[in-house]
């Protein structure tokens, strides 16, 4: 990259200087350089989280680690780094114990370091010596490295308590050392960020049409994020949320409390603004670059805050989609609760336009078989998948037993090209509707059993689905159902309509101190 430092002085006139320049200030250098080395709030923010869950232990070596005599001392300039080994001068670390500096670890396609300083370990084992600890050159500062531990049983990126100390020994001073190589937590961070999507995207192998314009903006992968901005996309697209949340006069910001990175209501307004208004959506031409920052949204600061205080949302990790849906509706309508009929147009919640009464109908099993009706507001509908709803069960369960033994004995051999694919169970909506709407026996309840069903009393605006795969399997582990289920274009609910108490029905009373069940004699609802 080439860089150059705009000045531009009170009038307005600009001169542009090319970098670097010997003839510039040496604060003027240092300030231009540290904006250059800046990562920015996304990076940092996403190398922390990936630090954080590595949690680092410390390595049982640390305390009484062999250091060779001194011989030599180690430059602390990195323009004389470089592998003793092949002569790399990137992705190098140094052996604490006797001074050596090797490449990184070469990845399995032959990518990455020339695996110079684990083939200095391995040789040095051989004759007896054990210098398991290396230090990554340049990203050594005052407040750490990264540290990693060739030991068999470590094997991993470790804490080493006496660095500093260790450092010491070879010449390396960790109070005047800059950092000038990426981490192993950011190089994870770029690893997510660029990996190419384009695999999983239908084919991969034939270009698509691109689109582009209000609603056909594209969200940024913040590394693990496509939880969120699938999440993002769906609701941010409803014309309801555009009609609440469009900010195109700013408005909504203007009246933003002092802290704006930390109010809801404002990161939400800068997302719909951003997704459905013109401003990341100019007409395609040919030669645009899809990660031009003009062109896409990276909602950073969105994500920092709906994680904040959240133990899965604020780290790094995979997440389940409805999970986050339910609590970004819940948080949302907190930060609504304070701003409906002053900063946002007045109304109900957003949230309201997901919510529905599910009615719970419990019938006794012996006896006179009374029924107890009840309601539960609920946002989100969950249908359970079954593998013996699949329409090809026969055939899929035929090629498991076909193939039981031989992937038993082969388990950790790679597939080969030409070997026959597991079919995937095909399962319809209306299998699933039908398992939900079939009644479940056996319910524990005033201390005998009862048969419980469940029906839909009141529908929402738009009614969220969550498709249920997750499952204990036989060993009470929870797996997930590798199915197939398509999604029909549209679809009847009357037979899940509730209609409350039916003639002819006897009604259970109410217990001792308990409180009429909601909605027992409700009128009936309109249709779904």
């Amino acid at each position: 990259k080439e860089h150059s430092l705009m000045a531009v002085d009170a009038g307005g006139s600009k001169v542009v200087v090319p970098l670097p320049c010997a003839d510039l200030p040496m604060i003027v250098t240092q300030a231009v350089d540290a904006v250059i080395a800046h990562q920015g709030a996304k990076s940092m923010d996403s190398s922390k989280q990936w630090e954080a869950e590595q949690e680092l232990s410390e390595s049982k070596y640390y305390k009484e680690i062999v250091q060779l005599p001194a011989t030599k001392k180690i430059s602390p300039h990195p323009k004389d780094w470089k592998c003793e080994k092949s002569g790399d001068t990137q992705n190098l670390w140094l052996n604490l114990s006797d001074g050596h500096i090797g490449g990184g670890r070469r990845f399995w396609d032959g990518t990455g370091g020339s695996n110079g300083a684990l083939d200095h370990f391995n040789e040095e084992k051989e004759k007896g010596n054990f210098y398991p600890l290396v230090v990554k050159l340049g990203t050594i500062t005052p407040q750490g490295a990264d540290v990693y531990s060739y030991s068999p049983d470590e094997d991993n990126m470790v804490k080493d308590p006496n660095l500093a100390q260790h450092l010491e020994h070879w010449g390396i001073d960790v109070m005047r050392m800059e950092k000038t190589e990426k981490t192993l937590a950011e190089m994870e961070v770029d690893l997510n960020l660029n990996y190419d999507w384009s695999r999983i995207c239908e084919s991969g192998d034939k270009p698509l049409e691109r689109l582009r314009g209000p609603g056909l903006v594209g969200l940024r992968n913040l590394g693990n994020s496509c939880y969120m901005n699938s999440t993002v996309q769906l609701l941010m697209a409803l014309p309801e949320a555009k009609a609440r949340y469009l900010d195109g006069d700013r408005e909504i910001r203007r009246k933003a409390p002092s802290e704006a990175p930390g109010d809801l209501v404002t990161q939400v307004a800068k997302l719909v603004s951003g997704l459905m208004s013109e401003r990341y959506a100019p007409p395609w031409k040919e030669g645009d670059d899809e990660d031009d920052p003009k062109l896409v949204v990276a909602p950073q600061m969105f994500r920092s805050l709906i994680g904040r205080q959240h133990p899965e949302f604020s780290s790094g990790r995979q997440q389940d989609s409805a999970e986050f849906l339910q609590y970004l509706l819940e948080q949302l309508a907190r930060a609504e609760r304070t701003v409906l009929g002053s900063r946002l147009d007045g109304g109900k919640p957003f949230g309201s336009l997901f919510e529905f009464a599910l009615e719970e109908r419990l019938q006794e099993s012996a006896g006179e078989r009374r029924v107890k009706y009840s309601r539960l507001r609920q946002n989100m509908l969950g249908l359970p998948v079954k593998l013996e709803d699949a329409e090809n069960l026969e055939e899929v369960t035929a090629f498991r037993a076909a193939h039981k033994e031989q992937d038993e004995k082969d388990a950790k051999k790679p597939k080969t090209e030409g070997e026959p694919e597991e079919p995937k169970p095909l399962i319809q909506m209306q299998a699933m509707l039908n398992r939900f709407a079939a009644p479940e026996d056996g319910i524990s309840f005033r201390g005998a059993t009862a048969s419980k069903t469940s029906r839909i009393a009141t529908m929402p605006r738009y009614l969220l689905v969550q498709v249920q795969r997750y499952y204990l399997d036989d060993k009470w582990v929870p797996s997930k159902l590798d199915c197939k289920v398509p999604m029909p274009e549209s679809i009847s609910l009357e037979a899940l309509r509730g209609k409350g108490l039916q003639p002819g029905e006897t009604e259970l009373p109410e217990e001792a101190g308990s409180s009429p069940a909601a909605g027992a004699a409700a009128p009936a609802p309109a249709a779904p």
